[in-house]
Order: structure tokens, then sequence, then C-alpha cells
């Protein structure tokens, strides 16, 4: 995954003024590429569960992506739990928005083409962002999700929700030790949230309508907590109609992609990219 980044440019760092609160964001764009047409814009938000992560951790992802897509890809950050709560990450999020757009359209991308992107609480975000948006009538700003070990659920579907039956990741790999999440983790993290386990204003998985999400590329990895979260979303949003392409790897544990160690990891990356072009056709 970790290739040469000669056709990008240095990436240019910006503050990002929004309500709430000033963001730092780092701004990708390939040098020069082989096409006609303006390049799409990438909303990034990195992972870390809400309480860690910055624009550091997950750079090489974003060049990757600007790089193989092609694209414009604008890597967001956002304040951190316990500072402040989840709804106002979600604000941040959908501020960013039509900052990005304007910015995409000053350096001469297209915003029409706006795919939001993350992994883990990046990819919680980015359902987040657009379930707002899809709530409030507006079916254009977005145009696909990139959703990499996709959070939509709350850890207690699989006690209580409609799919119970089909919401089993937390009960096989919650206290099976597997890498990076566990249940006490997880229940620890969520606890400064202050979220609503029934609302789809944070848990989109769980709205009743979702024929108007956008198009959705999602990623799923069998020992990881939020595996079931990935393949029952995909399931609800195909129900409805929603073009969705899902990718499931066997063996894995949550956001094994980090490791280029792993052949797995440069195997999802680049058919990652074949994710962001599915949803942006």
């Amino acid at each position: 995954m970790f290739v040469c980044f000669q056709r990008l440019a240095e990436p240019r760092k910006e503050k990002m003024s929004v309500p709430y609160t000033d963001n730092d964001v780092r701004i990708y764009k390939p040098k020069s590429i082989d096409t006609n047409s303006p390049l799409p814009l990438m909303i990034f938000f990195h992972g870390g569960g809400y309480m860690a992560g910055t624009l550091d951790t997950e750079d090489a992802q974003c060049r990757f992506f600007a790089t193989k897509t092609p694209c414009l890809v604008v890597s967001v950050n956002y304040e951190k739990v316990p500072k402040v709560k989840l709804d106002d990450i979600i604000a941040t999020g959908v501020a960013a928005v039509p900052w990005c757009k304007a910015k995409a359209r000053e350096l001469g991308a297209d915003p029409a083409k706006t795919v939001l992107n993350g992994g883990s609480a990046g990819a919680f975000l980015s359902a987040q962002v657009a379930y707002h948006y899809m709530s409030q009538g507006d079916y254009e700003s977005i145009s696909g999700l990139i959703l990499l070990f996709a959070v939509a659920f709350p850890y207690t579907y699989g006690e209580n929700g409609k799919y119970k039956d089909k919401f089993t990741a937390w009960a096989e790999n919650g206290n099976a030790q597997v890498p990076i999440i566990s249940r006490p983790l997880a229940e620890y993290i969520w606890s400064h949230y202050h979220a609503d386990f029934n609302s789809p204003r944070h848990f989109p998985g769980l709205a009743r309508d979702l024929s108007k999400f956008p198009p959705s590329y999602i990623v799923a990895a069998e020992k990881d907590c939020f595996r079931d979260d990935g393949i029952l979303l995909n399931q609800l949003l195909q129900e409805s109609g929603v073009p969705t392409k899902l990718d499931y790897y066997e063996g894995l544990p949550h956001y094994f992609h980090v490791f280029p160690a792993l052949n797995a990891a440069h195997e999802m990356m680049d058919k990652a990219i074949e994710g962001v072009r599915f949803v942006l056709k």
C-alpha cells in the first residue's frame, strides 16, 4: 500500500473555521493527472474511537486515495471526547461538507462529486453526516460513502435489535481477545459519547428509511466486533434500493489495513480504490 507518491504535491495545511471550533485540515492534490475532467472531492475523517487519532495517523491512507483514485482529498481533524460530545463531532463533520466543497471549487476540483471516507470512527462520522443530510432532504451534497469497518449500530443491538439474530459479532468477538477493539474497551469509549442508543442521528443503521442514503462501499472483517455493522448495513441499504458493494475479509481483525506487513492490507486498499470508483459511477 505504501507506494511512492511522486505524483502528489506536498499536502497543504489549513484551518477550517466552522461553528463550534476551528479545525486543522490537510489537503492532498495530485500534481498532474491524465484526464480532462476535474478531480472528485474526498472528505476524509480519521479513526480512533472519537477519542484518539490525528491528521498524521492516516496520512499514508490519504496520500494513497489521492494518487490512486485520483481525487482531491481533504482530511478533516475534529475535537475528541471527553472534551466534546458526540453531537459536537457530528456538527463539525456536517459543517465540513460545505467548507470542503468551497475549497474544492477554489482548487479546481468538482464539488458535485463528493465522497465521505473513513475507517471505524471515521466511517461512523461519515455515516452520521450522510444521515444528517438525508434527514434534511438534501440528497445531492454527498455522492457516496467509503465505510471501512463501518459503525452503524449500538453494540447493544444484538440484545434487542430488530435483526439481532444477524448481529452476533459482539457476542463472538467482544470478549475473545481479538486485536484492536473489545467489548470492555468499546463500553469505556462510548461512555463518553452521551449517545442516544435509539437514535438514527447517532446510529444511522436504525433509520426507518434508508432509501435516500448515498451509494456505499463497505469493508467488514470476520474477527472484528463491528463486523455485523457493515454486513447488516449493506443488507438494509440493498433492500432499500441503494447501490452498495461489500468486501469481507475472513480471519482478520478491526482496522487491519494500517499494518503494511499484511498482504491483506495492500489488497484491501487496492479494493477500496475500486470502491471509490464504484460509488462515483
